[in-house]
C-alpha cells in the first residue's frame, strides 16, 4: 500500500513576499539599537530628526511593515480613533467627519463611527462600546453623551484621550472645541436689522434632552438677544419658537410662528436643517421669502447655496474643527496619552445671501 503525505501547498502568486521584514533588521540596516527604531515607527516625538530621517529610509529600503494587530494586542490599544456623532443625517457633522477622517488618515490612523440619533443611552452604549474595543483615542461631535457617563469614563486608569467637538462638558480630562456662537448670532441679528426687520423671530435648539446642552444653543440664544437690545428691541416670547436641529423640527416651528397673532417679519434659525424647514413651512402657506418673510440659518451646509432663493448664514469651521481635533488627538498621543485638557475658541462667518433680503 502506498501511503500519501498531505497535499504539497501551491506556491506563492509571483510577486507575493516570502518573509516579513522585521524591526531587527531595520535597526541593523541603519546601525541603531531596535528600541531606537521603534520609537521612530510609533512617531514618537523625543527621537532627533536626523535620527528619523535614516529610520525612515531604511524602513523605505527594507519595506517594513508594522503588524499593526500585534502592536494592538501588545498594548490594549489600537489604531483606531472612536467617534461618537449626535446626527448623521446633518451635513455639517459629515462635514466635521470627513475632515477628522483625512487628518487621522495622513497619521496612520483610521476611524470607528457611531451614531447617537440623538438620543442619550445611544450614544452612552456606543462609548462603553467603543472603550471595550480597545480604541486608541475618542472624538465626541455635537450633544452625543451624558455628563456624568463621560466624566466616569475619563476617570477610568485606562481611559483615552477625548476630544468634543461643540459641546463644552467641562470635565478635566477633556478637551473642547468651540466655535463662538454667540457672537456669530450676533451679527446674524445685526445684519436683519440692518436690513429693516424689526419683528424679528428665532428658531432655538430644544431646552431639553439630547442637543438642550450642545454648546451654541444658549449662546445662539444670548447673541441673537443681544443684538436686539442694542437695537432698542426686547425678545418678543411670540416670536420664540423652539426646534430640535432637524428639517421637521424647523418646519413645525415656523407653522406656530405663523399661526402666532403677531407673525414675524424676519427669522433666525440655529442651524441650516431647520432654516430649511422653516423655508418650507413659509411656502406651504402662501408665503415668499425674502418679500414676505426673511429667512437665516446657522452652518453653511452645501445646499444653502443651492436653495432659492440661497440661503443667509453662519459658516461655522467644519474642516478646521475636523483637522484640529486630530492633530490635539496625536498630539496626546505622542506624549503617551497624557489628557492634558485644551479649551479652543473658533470664529464663524456671516455669510449673505437672498434669503435675507439682501441685494
Amino acid at each position: 500500500m502506498v501511503r500519501r503525505g498531505p497535499p504539497v501547498p501551491a506556491p506563492p502568486p509571483q510577486g507575493t513576499p516570502l518573509r516579513t521584514v522585521t524591526l531587527r533588521e531595520v535597526a541593523e540596516e541603519c546601525d541603531l539599537s531596535i528600541a531606537t527604531v521603534s520609537a521612530v515607527a510609533n512617531g514618537a516625538a523625543w527621537v532627533p530628526e536626523d535620527t528619523r530621517r535614516r529610520v525612515q529610509q531604511a524602513i523605505d529600503q527594507l519595506g517594513y511593515r508594522p503588524n499593526q494587530l500585534a502592536r494592538g494586542l501588545k498594548t490594549r490599544r489600537g489604531h483606531a480613533v472612536g467617534v461618537i456623532v449626535s446626527d448623521l443625517t446633518n451635513p455639517f457633522f459629515t462635514e466635521i467627519i470627513r475632515s477628522l477622517s483625512h487628518a487621522l488618515r495622513e497619521s496612520g490612523r483610521t476611524l470607528l463611527l457611531s451614531d447617537s440619533d440623538h438620543r442619550f443611552e445611544i450614544g452612552d452604549l456606543n462609548l462603553r462600546m467603543l472603550s471595550e474595543g480597545h480604541v486608541a483615542g475618542l472624538v465626541l461631535i455635537g450633544d452625543s453623551i451624558r455628563v456624568d457617563t463621560l466624566c466616569a469614563y475619563v476617570r477610568r486608569p485606562n481611559s483615552v484621550p477625548v476630544i468634543a467637538i461643540e459641546r463644552d462638558y467641562e470635565i478635566d480630562g477633556v478637551s473642547c472645541l468651540l466655535v463662538d456662537s454667540e457672537l456669530g448670532a450676533y451679527g446674524v441679528t445685526r445684519h436683519l436689522i440692518e436690513q429693516g426687520y424689526r419683528r424679528i423671530g428665532i428658531i432655538s435648539g430644544p431646552h431639553e434632552g439630547p442637543g438642550s446642552t450642545t454648546y451654541g444653543r444658549a449662546q445662539r440664544y444670548d447673541g441673537y438677544a443681544r443684538a436686539l437690545s442694542e437695537a432698542g428691541y426686547k425678545v418678543n416670547a411670540r416670536l420664540v419658537a423652539e426646534g430640535n436641529f432637524r428639517y421637521t423640527g424647523g418646519r413645525e416651528a415656523m407653522r406656530r410662528l405663523l399661526a402666532g397673532r403677531q407673525r414675524p417679519d424676519a427669522v433666525f434659525a440655529c442651524n441650516d436643517m431647520m432654516a430649511l424647514g422653516a423655508m418650507e413651512a413659509v411656502r406651504a402657506a402662501g408665503l415668499r421669502v425674502p418679500e414676505d418673510i426673511a429667512l437665516a440659518g446657522w452652518d453653511d451646509i452645501p445646499i444653502t447655496a443651492l436653495t432659492t432663493p440661497a440661503l443667509t448664514t453662519v459658516a461655522m469651521p467644519k474642516r478646521q474643527l475636523g483637522s484640529a481635533a486630530a492633530n490635539l488627538l496625536n498630539q496626546q498621543l505622542r506624549r503617551g496619552g497624557t489628557h492634558l485638557p485644551v479649551r479652543q475658541m473658533f470664529d464663524a462667518q456671516l455669510i449673505v445671501r437672498q434669503s435675507s433680503g439682501a441685494a
